[in-house]
């Protein structure tokens, strides 16, 4: 009985996933345009920071791309 409620949360956690993705991409464009627009060193290396980790948490929801590709529609 626990095959049925599998798959449900599994496409669950896949759209979760790219929902993340698509929410940590425009962050990451949004750090990005501030860091172009500030002339502080201090901002320019806390953003470049926070840059660092919003394109390693990217990374990892990227991970579950090839897997929803894989799912049927």
């Amino acid at each position: 009985m626990t095959a049925p409620i599998a798959a449900p949360i599994a496409k669950d956690v896949l759209a979760s996933a790219t929902l993340h993705l698509d929410v940590l991409e425009e962050f990451i464009a949004v750090v990005r345009r501030r860091m172009a627009a500030t002339d502080d060193a201090f901002a320019h290396d806390s953003l470049t920071d926070l840059l660092l980790s919003l394109t390693e948490q990217r990374d990892s929801y990227q991970a579950f791309l090839p897997l929803a590709a894989a799912e049927p529609v």
